[in-house]
């Protein structure tokens, strides 16, 4: 603990810091593991995950555990499809090395305020978070080098802007020896998160207004996850849920709907253009791992004192830093 405790006073200073200057939108506090910072290797992927972290879960982690797992099954049949053309020997097992993961904080949010939980206690949570992620890569095979995790901050509150912040900032350099090709992006979100990202509000020096993300669905992608859960106490699941403009977005069918609907032009009018949907994979938890989870329902949990709940909802260690810190959720 003693050490967790000197890692949240450096998040404080950093933090500071990073407040203090102007020039400076996107920054990265932490990596893991700390011998591999983003100027180690260039990368062809980023995996973003961007979230308030209010704290983490244990579907914040599935999100990022699922896309890994795709994305080496995509590796793998690919690697042994060449080696059946070429007629060569297996080569060395997949792995993520040209793949980094980033937890990204917004310092500002569009929709939500700081609290409960201050930003040094989230950012010591997605810290144990990201080690909890690199341990499973390990533990699930030993022959994987597991993956490299970026503990980042921003101040831009909206999405678009954030995703410019990291292109802009030079922290990541792309794998290709083409210097005209960049490295992607690829957003995990909820879906949820995907509503507001094509949700006109956000973007009201554009016109039309989802004409805003034509630089970023042109360069990058989101990966969004089904979210169904009708007793979820999260107030963005509720309000997305019955905001479909006539569509019901509370079950699977419906929310692949609405994303087919993206394709057809739903949105034409608003600026949206029918191939950007192309740019969006929605897919469907089949572990399980991010149903019924939620960071309302573990803020909820802790106030109430009902920790096996809050065990069953987060990591362990995130878990053992809520008990032994109090995050402040039963004064908010």
């Amino acid at each position: 603990m003693a050490s967790l405790q000197t890692l949240r006073s450096q998040f404080i200073q950093s933090l500071k810091d990073f407040a203090s200057s102007p020039s400076s939108t996107f920054k990265i506090l932490n990596s893991i593991p700390p011998s591999s910072p983003p100027s180690s290797s260039p990368i062809r992927t980023l995996y973003v995950l961007d979230s308030s972290f209010n704290p983490p879960s244990k579907a914040h982690l599935a999100l990022v555990k699922n896309a890994l797992r795709a994305s080496s099954k995509v590796i793998s049949a690919a690697s042994k499809s060449q080696q059946n053309e070429n007629d060569l020997s297996p080569g060395p097992p997949p792995s993520h090395t040209k793949s980094r993961v980033l937890f990204l904080l917004a310092t500002v949010n569009a929709d939500k305020s700081p609290e409960p939980a201050a930003f040094p206690d989230r950012l010591v949570m997605m810290t144990l978070m990201a080690e909890e992620l690199r341990a499973s890569f390990h533990s699930s095979s030993v022959s994987s080098p597991g993956v490299d995790i970026d503990i980042g901050v921003t101040k831009e509150p909206y999405f678009i802007d954030k995703a410019t912040s990291i292109d802009e900032s030079g922290v990541y350099t792309t794998h290709s020896p083409n210097p005209e090709e960049h490295f992607e992006q690829i957003h995990l979100t909820g879906f949820d998160t995907l509503v507001r990202i094509f949700t006109a509000k956000y973007y009201p020096n554009h016109t039309p207004p989802l004409s805003a993300l034509e630089p970023f669905l042109t360069r990058h992608r989101v990966r969004a996850t089904v979210r169904v859960d009708e007793k979820s106490p999260s107030k963005n699941l509720q309000q997305t849920t019955t905001a479909g403009g006539g569509r019901d977005l509370s079950s699977i069918d419906g929310q692949k709907a609405y994303l087919k609907g993206l394709g057809n032009g739903d949105l034409e009018a608003e600026g949206m253009k029918g191939e950007w949907a192309e740019r969006v994979e929605l897919v469907v938890d089949e572990t399980g791992e991010t149903e019924g989870v939620s960071s309302t329902k573990i803020r909820n949990a802790v106030k109430e004192g009902k920790w096996n709940d809050v065990a069953g909802l987060v990591g362990r260690e995130v878990g053992e830093w809520c008990w032994d810190l109090d995050v402040i959720w039963t004064r908010s």
